[in-house]
């Protein structure tokens, strides 16, 4: 069988045509765009980076593409160039791209979309939490644990979780610039919280059970959630003051007294008489005792620490039927008498109380 040939021109077209054909087109793709760990879900403060992968075939030259942040369904609030730079003829390139990092005070999606020429061309998305832990104050602040009265011993330190966690307080000295933080004085675990608002009480001690100096120390909250994401709290800064208990005197006329109890009789026909007589408390018992009593309207972290009164001159009530006492802010001066047939008569002329209140040094 006879084979066609085609004319020696024709050939010679086709032969230079295949030679100057163009080479297939380049093309770039966006393989994805992925989170730290691969989550998709974040605490705040959140900056990225987004990872996102581009492939290119065809001997793809550089490329311009732009990236932007944008909350679901709102208005990129950041945008970057990046260039893509090939370095073998076909593969993969991936480019990390972060951002000022974002605070939200409720959970919230945000979309990373890719644009090429205007046009977008890849996009993901994650969710944005509130911080794990911030601590929401410390009260009082300063205060004063050197002296256990009652008066601002130990300090309250409030914080929020924004998801169920593991928690730990953790107490620092400033550092050589007074800022946060220095040397770790105490840590205390908390255990497993819920999601919400929580305290821890510091008693101003360290780790040992000793008192802390006089001064200012940081304390952070460290939360581990369920999915092992460790986050710190920002420092709160709490002082330290020491205090003492200073001292001073009072007195006021004994007739100024508040009330009188009931007397009380040792014996048949016992009894005790209280009257005033001129600037002068006169009390008379025979075979009883009655108690006067005085309030001295001292502030709540004040206490009498002596009391006494003082008697009128020429006085017979011996010391053996007389007695001075005091609560924390009540005084009282007792007249007793159990020998029969007798009477035990005190002239009252002034009461006198010492009392001590909480000083800062």
């Amino acid at each position: 069988m006879r084979k066609r040939l085609l004319p020696a021109g024709a050939a010679l077209a086709i032969t230079i045509g295949l030679l100057t054909a163009a080479p297939a087109a380049a093309a770039y793709t966006v393989d994805s765009i992925t989170f730290p760990g691969g989550g998709s879900e974040f605490y705040s403060p959140f900056g990225g980076p987004a990872s996102i992968t581009f492939a290119f075939t065809g001997n793809a030259s550089n490329a311009t593409f732009n990236v932007r942040l944008r909350p679901a369904g709102g208005t990129a609030i950041f945008q970057k160039d990046v260039f893509v730079t090939p370095d073998e003829p076909e593969g993969y390139e991936v480019e990390d791209v972060s951002w000022p990092a974002i605070t939200v005070n409720s959970s919230k999606e945000f979309v990373v979309a890719v644009y090429r020429n205007g046009t977008q061309v890849a996009s993901d998305s994650f969710f944005l939490h509130p911080r794990l832990v911030t601590i929401t104050g410390a009260s009082p602040n300063p205060f004063f644990p050197w002296i256990d009265d009652g008066y601002k011993d130990t300090t309250n330190v409030g914080f929020d979780l924004a998801a169920d966690a593991e928690a730990e307080a953790h107490v620092f000295r400033p550092n050589g610039a007074g800022r946060c933080c220095g040397t770790l004085v105490r840590q205390d675990g908390l255990g497993g919280l819920l999601a919400g608002s929580r305290s821890w009480t510091w008693d101003g001690r360290n780790g040992g059970g000793d008192n802390l100096g006089k001064g200012d120390y940081f304390v952070k909250i460290r939360a581990e959630d369920t999915a092992n994401v460790v986050r710190w709290s920002r420092p709160r800064k709490v002082s330290i003051a020491r205090t003492y208990r200073a001292r001073k005197s009072r007195s006021k006329p004994a007739t100024s007294y508040h009330h009188v109890s009931p007397s009380t009789p040792f014996v048949i026909g016992g009894g005790c008489i209280v009257h005033v007589d001129g600037a002068v408390l006169e009390i008379i018992c025979q075979g009883a005792k009655v108690t006067v009593f005085w309030r001295w309207a001292l502030a709540s972290n004040e206490r009498i620490e002596w009391s006494s009164v003082v008697l009128g001159p020429g006085d017979s009530c011996p010391p053996i039927g007389r007695r001075n006492a005091h609560t924390k802010h009540q005084s009282s001066f007792t007249v007793s008498d159990n020998l029969q047939g007798q009477h035990l008569s005190c002239n009252v002329v002034e009461a006198k109380i010492t009392y001590s209140y909480p000083k800062a040094s």
